[in-house]
């Protein structure tokens, strides 16, 4: 296994992001018949590092997730519909602020993606997740691991999508780790409570990915809560 990859068990795996790619991380989930990539990326440079990765844990189908409509991570997406990504998935409202806000995210990855901000070559087309979460879970059967698809309302954004696999929880930038909240288009108070529903979850998943930073546990997401709920 590459020491980029972090085996979390159950299938799954994160590889933390670099300084250079600004830090996200990305889940891989990995079944018998095809796998499940969490989060694609500031860009095609970005994109192509991660997919590159992945290939080195399996060189099974791939469907993808994007757990909110941030541009560090869903810009690496058309990468990955050149690869052959044969599904991608989001929260109803997060597609819809991809659309609305797409374009106009180019210009924070001017350093690290500089054909993605100018928009030019390939891979830097705007790709948005044609399959949908809504108020209802959504299973994914990767052949002998399942994966769940869901939501608990907003809290870092309107679109937040949560991906339960067996013993780990990918949260996105529901939980960050390393770094104060960022409340730039969040919702304080209902991510307080959302932070609270994650905080009693933490026996069907013990192990907690947040969208940047080390795996955290329950206990993390409780601790978070407060931080939260104290922001003015």
């Amino acid at each position: 296994m590459p020491q980029t990859w972090q085996e979390l068990g159950g299938g799954c795996f994160v590889l933390p992001g670099n300084e250079a790619r600004v830090l996200v991380n990305t889940g891989l989930v990995v079944g018998a018949q095809r796998a499940l990539v969490i989060d694609t990326g500031c860009g095609p440079r970005h994109a192509a590092e991660i997919l590159a990765a992945v290939r080195t844990v399996t060189t099974l189908p791939l469907v993808g997730v994007n757990t909110h409509a941030h541009w560090d991570h869903f810009f690496g997406n058309a990468t990955f519909k050149e690869a052959g990504l044969t599904e991608l998935w989001a929260h109803k409202a997060a597609a819809q602020t991809m659309a609305d806000t797409g374009e106009s995210q180019r210009r924070f990855v001017a350093g690290a993606e500089p054909d993605m901000a100018a928009a030019t070559g390939p891979g830097t087309e705007i790709v948005l997740p044609a399959h949908h979460v809504g108020a209802e879970t959504v299973v994914l059967d990767l052949g002998g691991v399942e994966v769940e698809l869901f939501t608990l309302g907003p809290g870092h954004s309107s679109g937040d999508l949560m991906v339960g696999a067996p013993g780990v929880l990918f949260a996105g930038d529901v939980l960050e780790v390393g770094a104060a909240p960022d409340y730039e288009d969040a919702f304080p108070s209902e991510w307080a409570a959302v932070l609270r529903r994650l905080a009693g979850m933490g026996e069907k998943y013990p192990v907690m990915v947040p969208g940047h930073g080390r795996p955290v546990d329950a206990g993390f997401a409780a601790h978070m809560a407060e931080v939260v709920a104290a922001a003015p």
